[in-house]
């Protein structure tokens, strides 16, 4: 009877503590049972359900088959965006197809550019001027100077587009479900020994 008496007064306790539920301004309760069992042998079992699992709906989660990493790195490599379209992430595509076409466009421009200055410069060196027309030999190395960093902008953007495309297979059956806590049958188990 003696070990009864202080298992009695800790299982009104612990209830009594754990009814009281501070509860902030707009915030509502979270139901929380608490259920007590008391062993013969003066364990206390404490099965907590999961607070937050409780409270949510079950959420349909459906896995998507997996996408082939190599099948999409090389459809970007072969034919940039193919590799997006492969992976179903289809606004991505002209997104490539727009900054592809118009670095390229400026390279070309930059380019045609460079080779009328260079033509030109070349024409300009003559016996009285050896060095050339100064302004000439400016524009032309301004413009040589823009067609390579619009080269690398094409090499940098044609490389991000085989690295998305690879990314975004590796991660195409990634689950993204709100419920992050995982199924209703989380349970928390206790064992507090009474001396």
């Amino acid at each position: 009877m003696r070990a009864a008496l202080p298992t009695v007064l800790l299982l009104t306790a612990l209830s009594a503590a754990s009814a009281q539920q501070t509860v902030l301004k707009y915030e509502r309760p979270i139901p929380a049972p608490v259920f007590f069992v008391a062993s013969q042998d003066t364990f206390l079992n404490l099965n907590e359900d999961s607070l937050i699992a409780a409270s949510l709906s079950p959420v349909d989660t459906t896995l998507r088959e997996p996408k082939s990493t190599t099948v999409a790195t090389l459809a970007s490599a072969v034919v940039p965006g193919a590799g997006q379209i492969y992976n179903e992430s289809y606004w991505k595509a002209p997104v490539v197809w727009g900054l592809g076409y118009y670095f390229y466009s400026v390279y070309r421009n930059q380019d045609d550019q460079y080779r009328d200055y260079r033509m030109q410069y070349d024409t300009s060196i003559t016996a009285a001027l050896p060095r050339g027309n100064a302004r000439f030999r400016e524009l032309r190395d301004f413009h040589k100077r823009q067609r390579d960093m619009f080269g690398w902008y094409m090499a940098i953007t044609y490389a991000l587009n085989i690295l998305d495309a690879y990314v975004d297979a590796a991660l195409f059956s990634f689950d993204v479900s709100p419920n992050l806590q995982g199924t209703n049958d989380w349970r928390v188990r206790m064992t507090v020994p009474i001396r």
